[in-house]
């Protein structure tokens, strides 16, 4: 059976993620394994367990993200670099390094409703996200 490299992450931003080993007949077959073994809620710790059948196990640490959106990116092991599929409530900002500093002049340069906090800590974090994938 082929080995696929599923990323499992909250939110677009990969602000919190794991990546497991899986071995399926398929990409969606791997990605929906790992999202089936996600608890669909924090636990009491504020933490959310991913437990496999094959006894890896992980933990997602939500912080601010509200409710349950997760997703994974699928890529076969031998091929980081191809994306097999993704599934989820989410679209992954997974830009190489060349496609981020590209884009990190046009985030310097956008204009930010500075009256509203909330569109201002979400600009600045995905410059941060961006500046950290532009590396």
């Amino acid at each position: 059976m082929p080995v696929f490299t599923v990323t499992l992450s909250e939110r677009q931003l990969f602000s919190d993620r794991v990546t497991f080993q899986v071995e399926a007949e398929t990409a969606d077959a791997a990605g929906q394994l790992v999202l089936d073994a996600t608890a669909d809620e924090p636990n009491m710790s504020g933490l959310r367990p991913v437990r496999l059948p094959n006894g890896q196990n992980a933990v997602l640490e939500p912080e601010n993200v509200d409710g349950n959106e997760v997703s994974v990116s699928v890529r076969p092991v031998d091929h980081l670099d191809a994306v097999a599929t993704q599934i989820g409530a989410c679209w992954h900002l997974d830009l190489s390094a060349p496609e981020a500093r590209r884009l990190l002049p046009v985030l310097a340069g956008a204009v930010v409703d500075e009256d509203d906090p909330v569109t201002r800590a979400l600009c600045a974090r995905l410059a941060r996200q961006v500046a950290n994938l532009a590396q």
